[in-house]
């Protein structure tokens, strides 16, 4: 019964919070990069020229050959104030992305120019939407990036404007995703991302060039190739709808590269059996089960919505506003709908472009044998287990048994008082349970990070909590 409302609870994120971040280094600079931006069908998209104006030569406008004269003559306008170089690449069809842009700017861009364009010659290369800036100097980006050696890097990517109920809601969405890469580093946004020029050239080679989810497939080559792929905590803006109609419009496209990533390429994500069985399993091939459970057992929902927004709370709370109290439902609303538009819109974008946008890698470079081994076995148990629970039950001998029951809760009762209460129960039971285990967890790694004994910190804790009882009791 409460099996398929797991899809609420992405635990990256809150585990995310037990993991120290990579910092910034503010003393290392390098200048040696280029800032790659995709823009065709009109320049007004370009909307974050004050901040790139300062990079001048190493800003690369990429467009295509299939614009308009109006457009070039915008970008000529645009290069000659700000001294930006443009790269016009050659499309033989109408279908533009910015991963085919980024392809054939990198790796045949001798060609297409007729010469050879130095800022090409970077060691690192910045991509950036035409909406997206920076308050930090991106040499510091570079500089990070060379101080930590890593080949490939996600950066910290939030809403510019928190105006509207949309954007605030996203706001949240987008701070739990940019802390879930500290644990998946891979998972690369096309509005920002960084990497050396060699390694995204062999990357962009075997793109699939899918629009839907290209910015991931990046991150999710680069790790299977064996490249060293990290998360920089430089926070960069973009802009977002700014309403309803437009994100969820939006999101059939985010949901379309689900999809394909989950579904269409699982063999890709084979080294992470959590993050595998997660989108795949509980996302996608058990929606039916949740459309089920929010029509039949509906009266749960006040215990997943309370447990929910503690935990959101919780793990969160550098980010707590009214606007969480609505997140429950506005997570509720993608994982039911958007799901089902999502699968619409990758079949409608195939028989659109040909392409079914599948990875042709396989094996992840580097990764033993044996451990992909493991997780397949664990993989097929997980998918057993999660869809088989009277087989699980039946051969636990748990089959006649409630186990809610032996907590004292229960939902057979038809009086919706004995519902509520239950409910109530439960949500004090799970929230007291999860709340010991996160703070015991990050007690532990408090402690061994400062070589503090666990004791002195209960001490120090009860101390402030009675100091603080104190002077409530003072008050009155």
């Amino acid at each position: 019964m409460l099996l398929p409302w797991l899809t609420l609870f992405d635990f990256r994120s809150i585990f995310a919070n037990l993991v120290r971040p990579k910092e910034m280094d503010y003393k290392k600079k390098c200048e040696d990069f280029v800032i790659l931006i995709p823009i065709f069908n009109n320049a007004k998209y370009l909307t974050n020229l004050d901040f790139l104006k300062k990079y001048g030569k190493k800003v690369i406008l990429c467009t295509t050959n299939l614009e308009t004269y109006e457009f070039y003559a915008d970008l000529d306008r645009i290069r000659a104030e700000y001294g930006f170089n443009v790269v016009r690449t050659s499309f033989k069809k109408n279908v533009k992305n910015p991963w085919k842009i980024y392809h054939k700017t990198l790796l045949a861009h001798d060609y297409v120019l007729g010469q050879s364009l130095k800022a090409l010659d970077a060691k690192y290369v910045i991509f950036l939407d035409a909406d997206t800036k920076c308050e930090t100097d991106l040499s510091y980006l570079a500089g990070t990036m060379e101080k930590l050696n890593y080949d490939l890097a996600s950066v910290r990517v939030i809403p510019s404007k928190t105006e509207s109920a949309a954007e605030n809601l996203q706001y949240i969405e987008y701070n739990m995703a940019m802390k879930s890469r500290r644990v998946y580093p891979w998972l690369t946004s096309g509005a920002a991302m960084i990497g050396k020029r060699e390694v995204l050239k062999r990357i962009m080679d075997k793109h699939s060039l899918f629009f839907n989810g290209g910015d991931i497939e990046i991150g999710k080559l680069a790790n299977l190739m064996g490249f060293k792929v990290g998360h920089i905590p430089l926070t960069f803006y973009t802009d977002v709808p700014e309403t309803f109609y437009k994100l969820f419009r939006q999101r059939f496209s985010w949901f379309c590269g689900a999809f394909r990533h989950s579904i269409i390429n699982a063999h890709t994500n084979l080294f992470s059996p959590i993050y595998a069985v997660y989108f795949a399993l509980i996302i996608f091939l058990m929606l039916p089960f949740k459309i089920y459970e929010l029509f039949f057992h509906w009266y749960v929902f006040p215990f997943i919505f309370l447990f929910y927004l503690t935990i959101n709370f919780v793990t969160n709370w550098e980010i707590r506003s009214k606007y969480m109290f609505a997140f429950p439902l506005y997570s509720l609303a993608q994982v039911i709908i958007l799901p089902i538009f999502g699968i619409g819109k990758y079949v409608k974008t195939v028989f659109k472009t040909g392409n079914v946008g599948f990875i042709k890698v396989f094996y992840k470079k580097g990764y033993h044998p044996t451990k992909y081994a493991v997780n397949l076995l664990l993989i097929t148990a997980l998918i057993l287990a999660l869809t088989n629970i009277t087989l699980v039950e039946h051969i636990l001998g748990l089959n006649n048994i409630d186990l809610l029951s032996f907590i004292g809760v229960s939902f057979s009762s038809s009086n919706l008082l004995i519902l509520i209460l239950n409910e109530l129960k439960l949500f004090i039971m799970a929230t007291s349970l999860f709340l010991f285990i996160f703070f015991g967890c990050k007690t532990i790694i408090y402690a061994r990070e400062n070589k503090i004994r666990y004791r002195e910190i209960y001490k120090e804790t009860l101390d402030k909590v009675s100091r603080k009882l104190a002077l409530f009791v003072s008050c009155f």
